[in-house]
């Protein structure tokens, strides 16, 4: 049970990738720590896309790093709302003085 678990959980974290070894627990605790790792980032990646950051980190939380390179594959919610032709207008930032 706590290997088909710990199996579960590296694959959806991506900690299976990279083909290592290790006893089940320390399996197990790894992905999880990549899980809660990947799960802000990849909120903050998809709020600036336009996307809703709460999802997101439930599905950062839950697929790790697929939830990543999901939210990095996908374009921006904003783009189809921009006319043809114009720029994305952002909001101001320091640098803009």
């Amino acid at each position: 049970m706590m290997e088909t678990l710990a199996a579960i959980v590296s694959i959806t974290s991506g900690f299976a990738l990279m083909g290592f070894k290790l006893p089940v627990a320390t399996t197990l605790a790894t992905s999880i720590v990549v899980d809660l790792a990947l799960a802000p980032l990849t909120a903050v990646i998809a709020a600036r896309r336009g996307r809703r950051a709460s999802l997101w980190t439930i599905a950062g939380l839950a697929f790790g790093m697929w939830s990543l390179a999901a939210v990095l594959v996908m374009p921006a919610a904003s783009s189809a709302r921009t006319p043809r032709g114009e720029p994305p207008s952002y909001p101001p930032t320091s640098h803009a003085a």
